[in-house]
């Protein structure tokens, strides 16, 4: 999950200079991320330390706040429609931006009628969007988590991502691989 969600901001225009600092910080050189070797155990806690400084990890804090901390971690693949129900994190943008449902089909509906949140155009989404239109290709596994199988699924990394694939509907790529965390593997 952490070389995932690393790999994903290191090449973000928006994210992409948090990331780097915080590499500088920790002494980490780029190819951690870019090259991971899974089986060092010394990689493997640079790259927690750079996600724990850059974005709360193991922190309780930022992104990872009021996170269980071990979740079980699964490859998975999600269709066009499951997206549609997939949670934002709790932050304001995305409260505001679904009316405060936080549902990734909520977002889309209101970007297709225009809603403007906190004078932040659209435009990021709607660009996405039509690259996925036309094959744009080589996604990072966006990164969701749940209590359980049978829980609502909260996005950790991949924001963006989920938005223009809703927004390219029918012509998004299908079926979306993603990582799940899970806090417990049985249904409650």
């Amino acid at each position: 999950m952490v070389v995932t969600f690393l790999k994903a901001e290191i090449v973000s225009p928006r994210f992409r200079k948090g990331v780097k600092s915080a590499m500088r910080r920790a002494g980490a050189s780029e190819t951690v991320i870019t090259h991971p070797d899974l089986k060092d155990t010394r990689e493997n806690e640079l790259r927690a330390q750079v996600l724990g400084e850059y974005r709360g990890y193991r922190h309780n804090r930022g992104m990872f706040k009021g996170l269980p901390d071990k979740l079980r971690w699964y490859e998975a693949e999600l269709s066009r429609e499951e997206i549609g129900d997939l949670r934002y994190v709790d932050y304001s943008y995305w409260n505001e931006l679904t009316d405060n449902t936080r549902l990734v089909k909520d977002a889309v509906k209101n970007i297709q009628r225009g809603k403007i949140v906190y004078d932040v155009p659209n435009d990021r989404f709607l660009t996405f969007a039509e690259e996925l239109r036309h094959g744009a290709q080589g996604l990072e596994p966006m990164i969701v988590w749940g209590q359980d199988i049978g829980s609502p699924l909260e996005i950790l990394e991949g924001h963006l991502r989920a938005t223009a694939l809703g927004l390219a509907g029918e012509d998004a790529p299908s079926p979306i691989k993603v990582l799940v965390g899970l806090a417990s593997a049985t249904r409650h």
